[in-house]
């Protein structure tokens, strides 16, 4: 193993009384003499459901998948294709991501907690859309989602910021930017940290935070330390992080104030898992895919050898990473690799505990495709194989495949949307 150290603070509270604040609130009121009892939930565990889209240019269609009813429960016609789909801040909705049809649309699963009580309704595809310049990097913390838009020739890059009840008042606050860029805007509460390319720069190096007002952003500082062609970001609880070429600029928030340091390492870092529950951080190198553990608090950097050694089928190149996702406990960072195995690292010691192998008849151009997506419900994860169409539920723990769910469309992107189960999260 080799360590790298530098310096390195981030973070953010996240306020659930701010985020009302910021995105508004509903509250119901009654003027019955007796309160009304809230209906008891069903006894039986809310799977959640699988909202599905195929990559048919001609007949573009949005299917929903109930987990609990094992069918397919409503299909819809879509007029673009979504490059890519992601869960809302509390699961309700799937943001669905047009980047080069320039929207943004969104599915309301119809799983939903309200004032406690469970609802269950008919999952459907919303009016409401969002539109702007390249719809690129999404990324949601503790309640707060963002989405980041690269811009183009005619228009500026720029950054919106929501939550479930947002999307249902058809509400976000915006911010616009400078200049077009490839950037990440990150979610903390009630500030945004956001990428900023300035008009007299065409290399990407600065982090400024920005404070939620309402339905739009004051700009509050810009942090001190450069991060040249920075890619990639994420959030714990009390850091953030950046990807830079020479390594993680981690940024801690103390009071309304953002302290920003770097742990450097001999690699340009462009792609970064983190999770609330995990003090640390992995940071995926460009190039050569290696994999470090980078400690926010403590400024340093271990590498982990996380493919010990794989090949591809010539027994002779080695695996790269496709793709990453923790699942919901964080007990896990699952990597998916080009063999279509993927490897389990346990958070609790940051060790490679076991691989499994999951897509059975490899199409490299296929296995491109393939997407993992955590179940917020059971705390497995979901795997598309657009090659044999079907979606597979993986059970971490027992290192099986808990089920496969065969399709008629090729699963191009798809995610989970349902109810947290509290138990998973203890």
């Amino acid at each position: 193993m080799r360590m790298f150290t530098s310096k390195h603070l981030l973070a953010i509270s996240l306020s659930s009384i701010l985020l009302t604040a910021c995105g508004g609130g509903s509250s119901d009121s009654s003027s019955n003499p007796e309160p009304v009892k809230p209906t008891p939930k069903p006894t039986e565990t809310q799977q959640g459901r699988l909202v599905i889209a195929n990559a048919d240019p001609v007949r573009p269609l949005l299917s929903v998948y109930d987990l609990n009813e094992h069918k397919n429960i409503n299909t819809t016609a879509l007029t673009v294709v979504p490059t890519t789909m992601y869960s809302s801040p509390a699961y309700r909705y799937a943001v669905l991501l047009g980047r080069t049809d320039h929207v943004v649309s969104f599915v309301d699963g119809g799983i939903f907690d309200k004032n406690t009580v469970l609802q269950k309704d008919n999952p459907h595809l919303l009016a409401y859309k969002l539109t702007g310049a390249a719809p690129t990097h999404y990324r949601s913390f503790n309640g707060l989602a963002t989405i980041f838009y690269d811009g183009n020739e005619t228009e500026s890059s720029k950054f919106e910021a929501f939550t479930d009840q947002d999307i249902e008042k058809q509400s976000v606050a915006k911010q616009s930017l400078a200049k077009k860029h490839h950037g990440v805007a990150e979610p903390r509460g009630g500030y945004v940290l956001s990428t900023y390319l300035a008009p007299d720069s065409d290399l990407l190096s600065i982090v400024k935070s920005y404070e939620l007002h309402g339905d739009h952003f004051h700009v509050d500082q810009t942090l001190k330390n450069p991060c040249n062609k920075l890619h990639g970001a994420n959030s714990n609880t009390d850091y953030a992080a950046f990807g830079c070429e020479d390594g993680i600029l981690v940024v801690e928030q103390k009071g309304n104030q953002f302290i920003d340091k770097k742990v450097l390492i001999d690699q340009r870092i462009s792609a970064i898992a983190g999770h609330q529950k995990l003090a640390k951080f992995a940071g995926f190198a460009s190039g050569t895919g290696d994999l470090f553990i980078i400690d926010p608090k403590n400024l340093n950097a271990t590498s982990l050898n996380w493919a010990q050694g794989a090949k591809e089928a010539d027994a002779k190149t080695p695996v790269k990473r496709l793709q990453h996702v923790f699942n919901t406990s964080g007990q896990f960072l699952v990597i998916l690799d080009s063999t279509g195995t993927l490897h389990l690292i346990d958070t609790a010691t940051w060790t490679v505990t076991t691989k499994l192998k999951v897509i059975e008849n490899v199409v490299p151009e296929e296995l491109l495709k393939s997407r993992l997506v955590a179940n917020a419900s059971t705390d497995t994860i979901f795997i598309n194989d657009t090659h044999a169409k079907k979606i597979l539920e993986i059970d971490l723990k027992a290192l099986k495949v808990k089920q496969a769910i065969q399709l008629t469309d090729v699963p191009n992107t798809f995610t989970w949307v349902g109810v947290v189960n509290n138990s998973v999260n203890k």
